[in-house]
């Protein structure tokens, strides 16, 4: 309770002095809070009435026409162009797949020094080819000064599929065969749906969204103070699709392809002016298969055992959700909404193998066969409201956010070994049961101030409990059942609390924008394992930010950042238990695990030219107590899987990204990273001082055929990679796809192929102290699918950022621990 008063006192200490010295700021200068002279106004969709960030805004001699001056809007879609001298002007307002706009008769003399232009609404275009009419689709990316939206609306080629699919085209994201997403060479990165965390596991949160409900996507590689501050390579933040058009409308979706996947998903929504109410509700199931190689060495003293693998491998994901919320309007200047949701979702992973063992003693081998299934999943519910309270104007506000959620994540694991008669040799089956709840609340307070300024100070509570019972069960041949293991039943219970206090401070000086924050979080951690052992955590962390953009023109910006990150390790790295994979491979927890801290830096240079953009950025992530996956020898032919602290890393890279329309039907995206990668300060066990060179490229193509037939073309290149222990082969990946636009605006159906040219495949080598390990899988390729979209009442989406709703039906807190 100490604890609490002190976060108290302090929030209010840093509000009050932040209001201290922006009344100071006011009080001094005779402008106070109006711009200097010049011209003043926002850009807004006319259709949705969004804020449209980086419209071209120039200033033009009424008589000659020659343009004088001119700047872009900013996020809020407000601009400034100053000095203006005395004269006559004309303003012409340019955005890509809008209509231009002109505001003509504009005079300004030393007496009206100012032109107040207030709000002003642009049209999306349709434009007119020679026997065609092309709808223009909302900008692929945009930057803004702490990340990068993409609208993924012209993705055609994961419009069946989920968000994993849809991130294989988003800069800055790479995914491997089994889906594994990686931010910038790292798969440690948090996932925020709608601004909120999800309950599930970051990938796992990925694999559940369906692609045709997502708006747009959100990287953040250096987020702000504002927000959490876990994940090592920043966040990646899913905005659904929802409506803001009076009455009714909605959107449904249905897809179906190859291995049995099926799914479908529904949004209905009704708004007036005092509330809006939504109902949904999504079912899906896809899967995965591919044939396993490997060849495993172990070293026990003076002999070499050899285990060589073939076999086949299945994965399959799914599950259902349904959620309801209502936003009330209680008066003009506050606003209620509460939210609820219920699921359930499954994993599990079959394989049938082959094995042959050998040893350097042994001349004939032994051969078995493995049979090995691996289930998780379980029901979840989500319980959420906010309240929105808007003072003088709409970046006054205070905003209240809590969730409550909990979850089941039942896993059981099954791995069998026969002979070649088909008799049962041994087999293992670990189970793991319990309940997760998550608690959230964030009270965040916004002001703004001079120069399109803003303060942001906010208090945020976290607050996770998960109770595990584990077990483990041995095949006994001489009674031919299975018989409990008592020494490895465990109860475990986790417990976790945050408390944080964080305060964003932004303006504008001229051409130059500042963004600076500071966060601080006390973290109290306890993981006992009933009657034996317990591992605590009781600190403080701080986490700085800063942000600079510099508009170097109309046209060009330049970007650079600082932030500082933590990732905490996830609940099952620490788990102290022994789960078998199959009869040659076991893994376990550690729950000695120190949490990874990450220094990041980034630096950008953006510049549009015409219907073109290209951006040129580079970074630095510095990585201490670096987490990875290790092996070690378990016993004669047996590998350990399991989870150390293995450094300290560097990465050092650069990320290319160019944007071009060469032609009035073709349009691509081109985007390039390459960087360099070293683990130093291993322990003294693995190799020292690993390094290696990096890179990937897409190539994203979009044709327009005519008004009902677009086509798309992506090809996916990633390098090979290190470990701390091992390598990955390189990857290559070519998608296409075709949409047709049956009923305009109302019904639409879309097929894909991915992996046309069946070259997705993972080629990993790893080796340590007594072991050797090769690995190759081959995934099932081409893979074939297809979707078909209905909107009714003419739905259009609109981003709610800020206070949407989990489109996966989970919020609270991912289980890092």
């Amino acid at each position: 309770m100490l604890r609490i008063h002190k976060i108290i006192l302090i929030l209010i200490l840093l509000t009050f002095g932040s209001n201290q010295s922006f009344a100071q700021h006011r009080r001094g200068g005779g402008m106070g809070n109006r711009p200097s002279p010049g011209i003043v106004g926002k850009v807004l969709d006319e259709v949705t009435g969004d804020p449209i960030q980086y419209a071209n805004i120039m200033l033009h001699d009424r008589d000659t026409e020659a343009a004088i001056t001119g700047t872009i809007s900013n996020e809020r879609g407000r601009f400034h162009i100053s000095p203006v001298e005395p004269g006559n002007y004309f303003v012409t307002i340019k955005f890509m797949g809008y209509e231009e706009l002109k505001i003509d008769s504009l005079s300004f003399t030393f007496a009206t020094p100012m032109v107040m232009l207030g709000e002003v609404f642009i049209v999306q275009t349709n434009v007119e080819g020679e026997s065609v009419v092309v709808e223009r689709e909302r900008t692929t990316m945009e930057y803004k000064i702490d990340k990068k939206v993409i609208n993924v609306g012209q993705d055609i080629t994961s419009s069946s599929g989920t968000a994993v699919e849809v991130l294989e085209n988003v800069p800055s994201v790479t995914v491997d065969i089994e889906g594994n997403v990686e931010l910038r060479g790292s798969s440690n990165f948090t996932v925020l749906i709608d601004n909120r965390p999800s309950i599930l596991d970051g990938n796992e949160a990925l694999q559940t969204i369906p692609a045709s409900t997502i708006d747009n996507i959100e990287i953040i590689t250096n987020p702000s103070a504002a927000y959490d501050p876990d994940g090592v390579s920043g966040i990646i933040n899913i905005i659904t699709k929802k409506s803001k058009l009076e009455g009714i409308s909605g959107i449904a979706n249905l897809n179906a392809g190859m291995l049995g996947q099926l799914g479908g998903d529904f949004l209905i929504n009704y708004r007036n002016h005092k509330y809006t109410a939504y109902i949904s509700a999504r079912y899906q199931t896809r899967a995965y298969e591919g044939q396993d190689t490997g060849l495993s060495q172990t070293t026990v003293g003076d002999t070499l055992y050899y285990v060589g693998q073939f076999g086949n491998r299945r994965f399959e994901h799914g599950g259902y959700r349904l959620r309801t919320g209502l936003d009330f309007n209680i008066s003009d200047k506050d606003v209620l909404g509460i939210k609820v949701s219920y699921g359930a979702r499954g994993f599990n992973m079959s394989s049938e193998n082959s094995f042959t063992e050998y040893t350097n003693y042994l001349a004939t081998p032994f051969s078995s066969t493995s049979a090995a299934l691996s289930e998780r999943g379980g029901a979840y519910y989500d319980f959420g409201g906010n309240y929105e309270h808007q003072f003088s104007g709409p970046t006054h506000r205070l905003e209240v956010n809590g969730s409550y959620s909990i979850r089941r994540s039942d896993e059981q694991s099954k791995a069998e070994q026969f002979d070649n008669e088909g008799d049962k040799i041994s087999g293992r089956i670990t189970t793991e049961e319990g309940p997760t709840t998550r608690g959230r609340l964030e009270v965040k307070y916004e002001q703004p101030f001079a120069n399109d300024g803003k303060l942001e100070a906010g208090y945020q509570f976290r607050q996770g409990l998960s109770a595990d019972e584990s077990g483990l069960q041995n095949w006994d041949p001489s009674s031919s059942k299975y018989v409990t293991v008592r020494p490895y039943d465990y109860n475990t219970e986790y417990k976790r609390n945050i408390q944080s206090l964080f305060s964003v401070i932004s303006t504008n000086v001229g051409k130059l924008g500042v963004q600076g924050g500071f966060r601080a979080e006390y973290t109290f951690r306890n993981i006992a394992v009933i009657d034996s052992i317990e591992f605590e955590i009781d600190r403080w962390d701080y986490f700085p930010s800063l942000h600079l953009s510099y508009n170097i023109t109309p046209t060009q910006k330049f970007m650079t950042s600082y932030s500082r990150r933590i990732r905490r390790p996830r609940g099952w790295y620490l788990e102290p238990f022994e789960t078998w994979t199959d009869a040659y491979n076991v893994r376990t927890g550690n729950p000695g695990l120190l949490p990874q801290y990450i220094n990041s830096f980034e630096g950008g240079y953006l510049k549009y030219f015409g219907k073109n953009m290209i951006s040129v950025e580079v970074y630095t992530r510095e990585t201490t107590n670096l987490v990875e996956r290790v092996q070690s020898v378990y016993s004669e032919n047996v590998i350990l899987h399991s989870f150390e602290n293995v450094g300290n890393s560097l990465s050092v890279g650069s990320e290319l990204s160019v944007r071009m329309r060469p032609a009035e039907r073709w349009d691509f995206n081109l985007m390039g990273n390459l960087y360099h990668y070293e683990i130093n300060d291993q322990p003294a066990s693995f190799v020292q001082n690993i390094e290696s060179d990096n890179w990937s490229l897409r190539f994203n193509n979009n044709f327009t055929v005519n008004r009902f037939v677009k086509l798309q073309l992506n090809a996916m290149y990633n390098s090979a990679s290190v470990t701390a222990q091992g390598e990955r082969e390189a990857m290559f990946f070519l998608n296409a796809g075709a949409r047709l636009n049956i009923i305009e605006n109302k019904l639409s159906a879309s097929v894909n192929i991915r992996d046309i040219l069946d070259t997705g495949d993972h080629e990993f080598t790893s080796e340590g102290d007594g072991w050797y390990r090769y690995q190759y899988s081959d995934r099932t390729a081409p893979i074939f699918s297809a979707a078909i979209k209905y909107n009714f009442n003419n739905y259009r989406s609109k981003d709610w950022s800020g206070n949407g709703d989990d489109m996966n039906g989970d919020s609270g807190e991912g289980d890092d621990f």
